[in-house]
């Protein structure tokens, strides 16, 4: 059901986040540390900060992994995701030099035998008329590139700056373009890792091998971090989950019994670039841990009352297990028939459960599997399922954007922001319109939008700032592919003969 009286909400924080620019740029005012020394001094124990996220957007590049480097911005390797909390950046109390006296924050270093201080975790740090960017822990202009600055926020006893956002129960987690979080010992925190480009790590398949065999009768899609692409159909008869490598090999598991099979998601890094190796600092930090089942996929069956489908086995949300031969698509979340109107227009579209996500920490959630409205989840490590949260409408979509927030769409456009530990849900935006889907960009933090009306909206989802990205040739569904493209599928069942395609997004910022 589409709506179009509700305005477009959008949040009073607004944050500094431009384009990648020249490493040598002069600065002024208190903390000329270089991005190098700067990034290297953050990575001792990880702290909170603010949920940063971009305001302006680059051109469209090719680009390399970012990590730190002896310049003013970092490229390199990727690294794993974190999923911990963080803390005040803990310390031995010793000296870094023999003028420096203790010198140990990681907005500190010892240069010259003087402790130097960057702009990070300090008020009025810089000149009228420039900011502190959280990457160099220099003064930079508003408008210059490669920029990452904004308030803090309170979060308990610490403050989260731009690049990280509180958890709701004390602790600072990272938000992208940023991997890793620092906090001085007085709980100054902000994000760390941070990459200002779009790295490339593989291809996913082409448009021409996506719009052969693997797309007939197909209902959603996803990629994994690998570049593999994966669907479901939906059809008559018997239903399938497929996957396609970028060399073109097909796979394909069918489902049970006459069950319509709707999303399909994979468990994918929440922020590029991610830590494979800790630098050397005097003080070796704990490494984040590493997210568990990267590239799990699991898919819904959304049958209706009149589809003709089977109450036994039930239809919900299956994982798959290519290791079982006789069960591949084990039943994880018990679901009941549930129906919406929206934002498909068709009955069998529109029902069952929807907006399937995983979150960071192997759980997976998911709208309507109980009745309209229910969010539900499912703990793999655990074997248990529930119901988190009930929403005023029924859930059409939802996306991980934190190792601790989803974001979910409900039947006409409102835009919430969940929180699993908390289990509060935040009014984000109302966007107007039913919306298909949700896609998390792990390199800018954004979030892509389907809307039944057929444009693409791009949203900030901790300020609830949106705009206008493209408009979709039909009714369907986006995702985020690893090398930086936004695939828009059709749900062929209600919007034949249109092929899959994809729009560019930004390769720096």
């Amino acid at each position: 059901m589409e709506s179009g009286t509700s305005p477009r909400s959008v949040a009073a924080a607004i944050l500094v986040f431009v384009a990648c620019g020249d490493p040598g740029r002069d600065t002024t005012g208190t903390g000329g540390i270089t991005a190098a020394t700067a990034t290297m001094a953050t990575l001792t124990d990880p702290g909170p900060s603010t949920a940063a996220e971009p305001t302006t957007l680059g051109s469209d590049s090719d680009s390399d992994t970012a990590v730190p480097t002896t310049s003013g911005t970092t490229t390199g390797t990727t690294a794993e995701p974190t999923v911990g909390t963080t803390e005040p950046a803990q310390t031995d109390g010793t000296a870094t030099g023999p003028g420096c006296g203790v010198c140990d924050q990681p907005n500190q270093q010892c240069v010259g035998d003087v402790c130097v201080t960057s702009c990070q975790g300090q008020d009025a740090a810089c000149p009228v008329g420039q900011v502190c960017d959280v990457i160099s822990g220099e003064c930079h202009a508003e408008g210059d590139p490669c920029t990452l600055a904004g308030a803090e926020a309170p979060c308990a006893d610490l403050s989260c700056g731009p690049g990280s956002t509180c958890d709701g129960v004390g602790a600072c987690v990272p938000l992208a373009p940023c991997a890793d979080v620092a906090c001085t010992d007085d709980g100054r925190c902000w994000g760390t890792l941070c990459s200002c480009e779009r790295v490339v790590e593989c291809e996913e398949p082409s448009a021409e091998l996506l719009n052969g065999p693997f797309s007939t009768e197909i209902g959603g899609i996803d990629f994994a971090d690998d570049c593999n692409a994966w669907m479901v159909t939906l059809r008559s008869g018997p239903d399938y989950l497929r996957r396609l490598t970028p060399g073109g090999e097909l796979t394909e598991w069918t489902g049970v019994a006459n069950l319509n099979m709707g999303e399909v998601k994979v468990l994918r890094r929440l922020t590029v670039p991610q830590l494979k190796q800790v630098p050397p600092l005097s003080a070796e930090p704990s490494p984040p841990k590493p997210v568990e089942g990267l590239g799990e996929v699991a898919i819904t069956y959304t049958c209706c009352a009149a589809c003709g489908c089977q109450a036994d086995p039930p239809q919900g949300v299956a994982r798959l297990d290519e290791a079982d031969i006789a069960n591949p698509l084990p039943i994880v979340i018990v679901a009941q028939v549930t129906q919406g109107d929206g934002p498909f227009g068709s009955t069998s579209a529109d029902a069952g459960p929807h907006g399937l996500a995983w979150g960071e920490d192997r759980v997976l959630y998911v709208g309507n599997s109980t009745m309209n409205g229910q969010y539900n989840d499912a703990d793999l490590e655990t074997a248990m399922q529930g119901v988190v949260f009930t929403f005023d409408a029924r859930v059409t979509a939802s996306a991980p954007v934190s190792p601790v927030h989803m974001l979910v769409a409900l039947d006409g456009g409102s835009i919430y922001r969940f929180n699993v530990l908390t289990k509060q849900a935040e009014f984000v935006v109302d966007l107007m319109s039913d919306v298909t889907s949700l896609a998390h960009d792990a390199f800018t933090g954004h979030v892509y939008a389907g809307l039944a009306s057929l444009e693409v909206v791009r949203l900030a989802p901790f300020t609830g700032d949106v705009e206008t990205f493209q408009t979709m040739p039909g009714k369907g569904r986006v995702a985020v592919g690893p090398s930086g493209k936004l695939w828009y599928t059709p749900v062929k069942s209600v919007a034949p003969n249109i092929p899959l395609q994809s729009w560019d997004l930004p390769a720096s910022f």
